[in-house]
């Protein structure tokens, strides 16, 4: 792959919504959401992993290698920020910060994935760079919160302050991932809460999509975001939400803009990488 094609077609994706084919590249972004498993390559317990900068940043360069894939993804929309929340950061709790966006910022797992992010910009100039980050409403349901608008906004200013973070260390692409149906109820502080999230990531010249379980929830995505739906109900010019499995993943179309996944996919390395591998021949209409 050329040099900076991935990223090349990142900053298309973000003034388009799609990427052009062009001669000896692949048309679609490949970008499931792994990240697990390049704590195999390194050998090393997910805790220790995962806190590490430079385990992780070393361990997801060799992942993107052995996969061949488009994008490194350093945050692949788990429980991140809300067990940031949760454990409230040591520096932060030092520092006498109360606002949750605060907390989480400085929390060991995002100082290493944003630190990640950062040298991975510098250095894999091969590959695009995403950040995934569960919705609001995933993340106030991982939190046990309903989610009414209170809730939802709330979430939705920790998500923020997430995304800025990676996308000032140089992501080139932002997720936001909701892998249940959304309440009818709460469309409205939804779509409030997301459309931040959209327009900081175009403010900074990266693509931002919305990857959703239910198609019906397609017309609440903010303007400038590309919607990634399960196979079955992408509809052309939408991205393919594939699910966590990757023994269950069909060939997405040849025109598909994105292809990513509902969450972090499950299966070690091996699997994952046949099941990679299947994804980008099959974008590239090999």
């Amino acid at each position: 792959m050329p040099a900076s094609s991935a990223r090349r077609r990142a900053r298309q994706l973000a003034r388009h919504g799609t990427v052009a084919p062009a001669k000896g590249t692949t048309p679609a972004l490949v970008c499931p959401l792994v990240l697990a498993q390049a704590a195999e390559i390194e050998a090393l317990p997910a805790g220790h992993f995962l806190t590490d900068p430079t385990k992780l940043a070393n361990g997801l360069r060799a992942l993107h290698g052995a996969f061949g894939t488009d994008v490194i993804v350093t945050a692949v929309a788990d429980d991140l920020a809300a067990s940031s929340l949760a454990e409230r950061s040591p520096v932060a709790a030092a520092a006498g910060a109360v606002d949750p966006a605060a907390a989480v910022a400085g929390h060991p797992r995002v100082a290493a994935a944003v630190e990640a992010t950062r040298r991975l910009a510098a250095t894999a100039e091969d590959a695009a760079l995403a950040a995934a980050l569960c919705g609001p409403a995933q993340l106030a349901a991982q939190l046990g919160r309903p989610p009414d608008p209170a809730a939802l906004e709330e979430c939705g200013a920790v998500l923020l302050a997430l995304a800025k973070a990676f996308l000032e260390a140089g992501a080139h692409l932002l997720l936001v991932v909701e892998a249940e149906p959304l309440s009818r109820a709460a469309a409205g502080g939804w779509r409030s809460a997301v459309t931040p999230l959209v327009n900081v990531a175009r403010f900074r010249q990266a693509a931002a999509a919305v990857v959703l379980a239910d198609p019906a929830d397609a017309a609440l995505a903010p303007r400038g975001a590309v919607v990634c739906l399960p196979p079955a109900v992408a509809g052309p010019g939408q991205g393919v939400a594939l699910g966590p499995d990757p023994a269950t993943w069909p060939a997405p179309r040849a025109d598909a803009p994105l292809v990513t996944s509902l969450g972090p996919v499950r299966s070690g390395f091996a699997e994952c990488r046949a099941a990679v591998g299947m994804l980008t021949a099959a974008v590239a209409g090999v």
